[in-house]
């Protein structure tokens, strides 16, 4: 009687040499010899390494909150990711650098809080406060998700690559700041609290040639197909594309709310009667693109008898 496990094993062949023979396959099934057994679909779309000049020169951002004189306070805080220090714009090294302003150079601005950015710390002064410094973009990326961004920074990107087992090498991931990469078996995002549609969305942008970035942690995965990494990932982020995003509400902002932006704004805290005439005005954009009170009637007459 024949062992059943041998006519099994003689079936799989006969599939693999049927496969690899077949002259009318609309592309080609080749072995990656990365992880045994699995197959790449598309081989001309599997990058395997990333150079230091793609993945350079990344810098996490937060806004600073204190309430002091602007532009001493107000800004933003910068830092290298995945770096221990920092060059600021005055010559010192330290674990984040404080700028009074950010030159977005077209690129989309970011609405938040926190975010990532690339580009670089250029000296600007001023007045008499003296060298502020300013961030100036190459790059926005938004995060996807409220959780905070913990671990370390990846680039990553969908090779193309899809395996008969697992673990299978389906992603390339290159930390930033670096020109450490390496391909991993997978994203997982499950802790990462993106929902339904923002979790679409990123994994359509893996597949682009930009990726994403992701923040999170390496684990070691098992399968059939050996030993590998997969990123657990806590945080996600979305590259902005220039000049695509909508205007942001112009909203009231300052200690009494006697400022008009799309952005919060801090100011000093003393009070000037004026400021009660903006209380009922209206914030909006106006005619030349930019956040403002609109000079109704009400507004002329309440300023003029201040």
């Amino acid at each position: 009687m024949l062992d059943f496990k041998y006519i099994r094993v003689g079936i799989l062949l006969t599939v693999f040499v049927a496969l690899a023979c077949s002259s009318g396959a609309s592309s080609k099934l080749i072995i990656d010899k990365s992880s045994p057994a699995s197959v790449v679909e598309n081989p001309a779309a599997a990058p395997t390494s990333d150079s230091i000049d793609d993945n350079s020169t990344y810098y996490s951002v937060r806004r600073d909150l204190r309430r002091c004189v602007s532009p001493l306070c107000g800004g933003y805080f910068v830092k290298r990711v995945n770096r221990p220090n920092t060059a600021c714009s005055d010559g010192r090294v330290m674990s984040d650098c404080y700028v009074a302003e950010i030159n977005w150079n077209g690129n989309a601005e970011v609405n938040g809080s926190t975010f990532v950015v690339r580009g670089n710390i250029g000296r600007k002064r001023f007045g008499h406060f003296g060298n502020l410094g300013e961030m100036r973009v190459s790059e926005s990326w938004t995060p996807m998700g409220n959780n905070r961004a913990l671990g370390t920074f990846y680039r990553v990107r969908d090779r193309g690559v899809r395996c008969i087992t697992h673990p299978c090498p389906t992603h390339l991931e290159a930390k930033l700041n670096s020109a450490s990469s390496q391909n991993i078996a997978g994203v997982n995002l499950a802790s990462s609290n993106l929902g339904d549609q923002n979790a679409a969305a990123v994994t359509q942008a893996m597949t682009g040639p930009g990726g994403v970035i992701v923040t999170g942690e390496n684990v070691v995965v098992r399968g059939p197909g050996g030993r590998s990494f997969e990123l657990r990932g806590t945080q996600v982020y979305l590259r902005n594309q220039s000049g695509s995003s909508s205007m942001k509400p112009c909203i009231k902002t300052g200690c009494s709310s006697q400022v008009c932006s799309d952005r919060e704004v801090i100011t000093t805290c003393e009070f000037r009667p004026e400021y009660a005439c903006y209380q009922k005005a209206v914030c909006e954009r106006q005619s030349d693109g930019n956040c403002g009170f609109t000079k109704t009637r009400e507004l002329t007459e309440c300023l003029a008898r201040k």
